[in-house]
C-alpha cells in the first residue's frame, strides 16, 4: 500500500484522501476490485454488511470489514491519521520521528510510534514472494490442468515468502480459474511486491496490479 503513495506531494494526497470515506472506498477497492470472495467458504456472492463499507457473504454470513488482515485492523485512532502516517513514513527522505508525527497529527506519541513500527514492518516485508500448486491425493496428469479437474483430487496455492522467511499461507482452492489465485493473493501479499511463479494461466490476474516474474 505503501508504494501507492510514493510520488504524491502533500497537497496530491490531501486531494485524494480528503476524508475518512475516501481511505474506505481506497481499501474496498483495493481488497475487492477484482471480486469479492469469501476467506471464510469460499462463496463470491456478498450484500451489505452492518456498516458502509462492510460486505457480508451471502452464505456463510459472515461480515469482512476493508480494514480486516490490513494495518488497520482495530487501530484505535482516526483512520485518516492512520493513511497520513503511512504516507509521511513512506514518503520522507530521512526517518520521520514518532515525536514529529505526535506533533503533526495531535495523537500520542506511543501511539504514533506503534503504528509507525507496524508500517515499518510492513514495508520490510514487501518484496519479492513465490507462489505455488500442488495436487493433493492421486497422482497429476502429465503437466496439464485435467489432474486438477478430479473431484478425487485437490489443488493447494501456497504463497513462499523470500529472504528466508519461510512459507507464510496455504489454501486448498475449490477448481483452478484464474480467478480463485487471484482473490487468494491480493489481501496476503503486501504492495509493491514480485510475484514470481510457474507459467499457469491461473497467475495472469496478478499482473493487474503486481509486476509478474514467471520461472
Amino acid at each position: 500500500m505503501e508504494g501507492s503513495f510514493r510520488g504524491l506531494t502533500i497537497c496530491e494526497f490531501q486531494k485524494r484522501f480528503p476524508d475518512v470515506n475516501a481511505c474506505f472506498e481506497y481499501l474496498a477497492e483495493l481488497k475487492w476490485g477484482g471480486g469479492f470472495r469469501c476467506p471464510q467458504c469460499g462463496h463470491t456472492n456478498y450484500c451489505k454488511g452492518k456498516r458502509k463499507y462492510d460486505r457480508q457473504c451471502t452464505s456463510c454470513h459472515r461480515i469482512f470489514s476493508p480494514t480486516s488482515s490490513t494495518l488497520f485492523h482495530n487501530v484505535k485512532f482516526p483512520i485518516l491519521k492512520a493513511f497520513y502516517i503511512i504516507y509521511y513514513v513512506s514518503t520522507s527522505n530521512k526517518k520521520v520521528s514518532s515525536t514529529e508525527l505526535s506533533r503533526k497529527l495531535g495523537l500520542r506519541q506511543k501511539t504514533c510510534w506503534l503504528f509507525k513500527k507496524k508500517v515499518m514492518e510492513a514495508m520490510e516485508r514487501s518484496g519479492d514472494a513465490e507462489i505455488g500448486r500442488i495436487v493433493v491425493g492421486g497422482y497429476k496428469e502429465k503437466e496439464s490442468m485435467a489432474g486438477f479437474k478430479n473431484n478425487k483430487k485437490g489443488l493447494v496455492v501456497s504463497d513462499i515468502e523470500k529472504e528466508g522467511r519461510g512459507s507464510r499461507m496455504h489454501e486448498v482452492i475449490r477448481h483452478s480459474s484464474a480467478k480463485v489465485p487471484g482473490a487468494f493473493m491480493k489481501p496476503p501479499v503486501e504492495l509493491p511486491a514480485n510475484i514470481k511463479t510457474d507459467d499457469w494461466i491461473g497467475y495472469r490476474p496478478l499482473t493487474e496490479n503486481k509486476p509478474l516474474i514467471n520461472t
